[in-house]
């Protein structure tokens, strides 16, 4: 929390120091939206994604093993470390992508795997079904924030905050204990 706050100030730090037009063209992206991306950008974005999502697919039998305690993961034969550095440079490589293509959209993280583990048959990891639900929640929330006020186009990354909050409150009432949180 406190690197999102020095992040969020070195932003609007650098965003007071620039011309107003220049502000006004990167707000879409402070608060994260989807609009105006160039068609050129999309080969590029379809490259990218599904490689990471190869990679986390091929290695999601590994990542559940994270599960266990690392003594048990040793016993099994793997190395913790390994386990916890590949997921780690994954997950940054695939946020970093995401974020500076769409800027910083809230909760998406938080409810799309939460709603996959919610759905899935089995209570592992499960890539696709969390990436699919995060897909979907990123279309509805673009959606809404198209319509809802239309002509007003509200940036999907207000849309996901507004109702990410509560969903948030929902699960941290709904399940107190859960470590995950």
């Amino acid at each position: 929390m406190a690197i999102g706050a020095v992040s969020g100030a070195v932003s609007q730090l650098l965003l007071s120091m620039v011309h107003i037009d220049t502000a006004n063209a990167a707000y879409p992206w402070t608060v994260g939206s989807l609009s105006g991306r160039p068609e050129e950008q999309i080969p590029q974005i379809g490259l990218i994604t599904v490689a990471g999502l190869i990679l986390s697919i091929i290695w999601t039998r590994y990542f559940r093993l994270l599960s266990f305690s690392d003594a048990v993961i040793i016993t099994l034969g793997h190395s913790p470390q390994r386990i916890r550095l590949l997921a780690v440079l994954i997950a940054v490589t695939l946020t970093g992508f995401a974020v500076s293509l769409a800027g910083p959209v809230g909760m998406v993280a938080l409810a799309g795997p939460e709603m996959a583990r919610s759905l899935a048959r089995h209570k592992g990891l499960p890539v696709m079904s969390s990436v699919l639900c995060g897909g979907i929640l990123m279309v509805l929330a673009d959606l809404a924030g198209r319509t809802i006020l239309s002509p007003v186009e509200l940036p999907v990354g207000i849309v996901t905050a507004v109702t990410g909050g509560p969903y948030l409150i929902w699960i941290l009432i709904r399940q107190p204990r859960r470590s995950a949180l």
